[in-house]
């Protein structure tokens, strides 16, 4: 009796002292793909994968395929879909944890779009120059449309780019981006800037530097470029998913027509803006009038010298009147942090290759990624 004992206690204590089976959950995946162009299924690494064996989904619902994985707390699993044509999806692998529910429009078919080539429109200011970066998943999933960014300046934005004052090589940053899955999917517009330069991107004339033609490129694009990219490419043409962007006086033009045509543009990506621009008129007119209505959502920088001793004004990069325009804008209608971003950037001064390494930032922060 007492060996049988022992031997229940024994199991007893193995039991009690045992370690808990780990908590298991799940990562649950949602890929939209259209139906027409293949199933998927999913390889990997984490309970129950494996990358040489295809686990195929719960549940597909038309383009929709539903993968749920049971995964350990603390366990990442790492996928790549699969299309049944052996084909694997474009971009990084995919990493997550327990609990984390991601929604993926992938692409399979090699390298995204290229960037176009160089095409022009006649408006009733003359020709207007542009191009346009489309998306990595542009050509495949036929049935999404996407927000679009017109930028200024679009001489010097591109790796091909010959500007003599430098580059932001976009397009490399907009590859990191959607590889890390941190930016929506969108199209970028650039528009050619170069000659008469100031006349196009300024809103009034300056007494010194002369330009004020601004209005009539605005309407270029309002009245003549944006109808054309809507009719000839998948965009979501609201205002909510059209944005402005520029840097120096690509900024203020970027700034000015979002704020003069909100119903039009509902972001503006500005960086290092002229806003010293006609003894800042465009402060000035932030400080004594309305709030536009509906209100754009604003992202405005500055580069910073690294000390207050700094002689070269590249390096100062006007940080005081992007200051000014800030407590402009909060000053009777914008809430920081919501529909306002504002940043200064010590060490980087008044050219392409920081406005390249800033750029990223409030691409984020307006168009994030894939949750």
């Amino acid at each position: 009796m007492t060996s049988v004992t022992n031997e229940v206690k024994d199991l007893v204590l193995e039991g009690a002292m045992a370690p808990e089976p780990a908590h298991r959950e799940e990562v649950v995946l949602h890929v939209v793909y259209p139906a027409q162009r293949g199933r998927l299924t999913l390889r990997g690494e984490g309970p129950g994968l494996d990358w040489h064996r295809d686990t195929a989904p719960e549940r597909v619902e038309g383009d929709v395929s539903t993968f749920r994985l049971g995964v350990t707390h603390g366990e990442p699993v790492e996928v790549k879909l699969v299309r049944n044509d052996g084909a694997w999806m474009a971009g990084r692998n995919v990493v997550a944890g327990c609990g984390d529910e991601i929604t993926l429009f992938p692409a399979f078919e090699g390298e995204h779009p290229p960037l176009e080539a160089w095409r022009s429109i006649t408006t009733s200011e003359g020709e207007l120059r542009y191009r346009i970066q489309l998306p990595p998943s542009y050509r495949e999933q036929t049935s999404l449309r996407y927000p679009v960014v017109y930028a200024q300046d679009g001489q010097s934005l591109w790796s091909d780019s010959t500007d003599p004052f430098g580059t932001w090589r976009l397009d490399r940053v907009l590859d990191d981006l959607w590889d890390l899955g941190a930016l929506a999917e969108l199209i970028v517009v650039s528009i050619e800037t170069g000659a008469d330069r100031l006349d196009k991107l300024s809103p009034v004339v300056d007494a010194k530097h002369g330009g004020g033609k601004g209005d009539a490129h605005l309407r270029a694009i309002t009245d003549v470029l944006k109808p054309r990219i809507d009719r000839e490419y998948r965009t979501r043409a609201d205002r909510a998913s059209t944005a402005a962007l520029g840097s120096s006086m690509g900024g203020l033009f970027s700034f000015w027509a979002a704020w003069s045509r909100p119903d039009v543009f509902g972001t503006a990506i500005c960086l290092s803006s002229s806003f010293w621009w006609a003894d800042r008129f465009l402060v000035r007119a932030v400080q004594s009038g309305a709030c536009p209505a509906p209100r754009p959502r604003f992202y405005i920088d500055s580069g910073a010298a690294e000390t207050g001793f700094a002689e070269d004004g590249s390096t100062r990069d006007g940080v005081h009147n992007t200051r000014a325009m800030y407590r402009a804008l909060i000053g009777h209608c914008y809430e920081p942090d919501d529909d306002l971003h504002v940043l200064a950037w010590p060490g980087m001064s008044h050219d392409p290759s920081s406005w390249s390494r800033r750029v990223a930032v409030p691409l984020q922060l307006l168009f994030p990624g894939r949750a």
